[in-house]
């Protein structure tokens, strides 16, 4: 019987944990993060959150528009990759983050980037605000 009361409390607790997951996709959808400390530079998600662009700090702050797309592939409610869609050159395989949002509270949207790239870096937490 003990055992049927520990297997019922794991089940409601996983349920709930997948019910309640936040679905940050339409969070995001059409809006722009700006990377904490900069004044224009971060992400213009598109209509759907399924595609975005990278505009830097010198760029837009020149008025200019960035043309760094990214296809954006949700994993979970969660966790999204952005993969890069414009190919620098022939033979390099697309870049790709790995991100983990954390919370998005009064504008402000903390997030968990992945390093995916070479060598050992750890996991960053980085904070955009809502424009």
């Amino acid at each position: 019987m003990n055992n049927k009361l520990i297997l019922s409390t794991f089940l409601l607790c996983t349920f709930s944990s997948v019910t309640f997951a936040q679905n940050y996709q339409d969070s995001l959808k059409g809006k722009y993060l700006i990377l904490e400390g900069a004044e224009c530079a971060g992400l213009k998600f598109n209509a759907q959150a399924t595609t975005a662009a990278w505009q830097n700090e010198m760029e837009c702050s020149r008025g200019y528009y960035n043309k760094d797309a990214w296809r954006i592939t949700w994993l979970s409610p969660e966790i999204f990759v952005m993969t890069e869609v414009i190919r620098p050159n022939d033979i390099s395989p697309p870049r790709n983050d790995i991100y983990k949002i954390m919370s998005i509270q009064n504008k402000i949207v903390t997030v968990t980037n992945y390093w995916t790239g070479w060598g050992n870096q750890k996991p960053e937490v980085q904070k955009f605000r809502i424009k």
